[in-house]
């Protein structure tokens, strides 16, 4: 998604602002992916996991992908393009690129 201005760190209110208050549907695809820890001394990823990410669409708006905690996974009742609800929903511009986080889904 592209982001509608540039503001800096992650909050509840800049999350509602970039997405308007767009219902997400959720691409299950291949699940969940996982996000590796960034070692910055040997400039190199590391075997642990940090997060893991999710696909979403915004109808509207596009896809965006979501930050979700390492140890999140997809409710097994959930079908592709279900409507969801992100759990403490954030974001954050850097450099005009929108990043979105949140604990889960419901």
């Amino acid at each position: 998604m592209q982001a509608r201005n540039v503001n800096g760190g992650y909050s509840r209110d800049e999350y509602m602002k970039q997405t308007g208050g767009v219902i997400p549907q959720i691409l299950i695809g291949s699940g969940p992916r996982a996000k590796y820890s960034y070692d910055n001394e040997n400039k190199t990823y590391t075997d642990t996991i940090s997060s893991v990410e999710i696909d979403v669409y915004y109808p509207g708006l596009g896809v965006q992908i979501i930050k979700m905690p390492k140890d999140f996974k997809i409710p097994k009742d959930l079908e592709d393009l279900s409507e969801i609800e992100l759990i403490n929903p954030e974001a954050c511009v850097v450099s005009r690129k929108l990043y979105v986080r949140a604990k889960g889904i419901k």
